[in-house]
């Protein structure tokens, strides 16, 4: 009847694991035709390295020439700015600056010229006001800037407000 079960009866039962339902796993690929060789990476495959390289160095050469040229043009900018002046006569009233007169972009803590020119853009806007504006390409950066205009006006200004434009009253 009940015959007793041997060690050999027991290792062919399934076991009882903590989770009863377990997911079918299989890591193998199912049975098929074989993959087709891969003949072209062989042919290529000196031509694949060497246009590998070639596009590596093309692609740190541009990096550097980037790197270069942008922490050049990063530390010099162009400077503007302009005055508000009388339309008639062009220039400001009960002073000599107006169009013509010469303008000096100086560092404020050195003294340190950085570029000059004159003021030689004269715009009439629609609301009537008139300016006379300048540019000093190639100024250094720096943290404040006395910008002179003619022998009797003076005004300090900050490399983000000469970048911008700045207007000088």
């Amino acid at each position: 009847m009940n015959e007793p079960t041997t060690e050999r009866d027991q290792s062919h039962q399934p076991a009882v694991a903590a989770n009863p339902v377990q997911p079918d796993l299989r890591f193998f690929l199912p049975p098929g035709a074989p993959l087709p060789t891969k003949q072209w990476q062989r042919r290529w495959k000196v031509g694949i390295r060497i246009g590998s390289i070639v596009m590596a160095v093309l692609f740190v050469v541009a990096a550097g020439v980037a790197i270069v040229v942008g922490t050049i043009s990063s530390s010099h900018f162009t400077a503007t700015g302009a005055v508000k002046v009388d339309c008639a006569t062009k220039s400001r009233p009960f002073s000599k600056i107006g169009l013509g007169s010469p303008v000096r972009i100086v560092d404020a803590t050195s003294g340190e010229l950085y570029g000059s020119t004159t003021l030689d853009d004269f715009t009439e806007l629609k609301s009537g006001i008139c300016l006379v504006a300048f540019e000093v390409p190639d100024v250094p950066v720096a943290n404040l800037y006395s910008v002179e205009i003619g022998d009797d006006f003076q005004s300090l200004a900050s490399a983000a407000s000469l970048q911008g434009g700045a207007l000088l009253s």
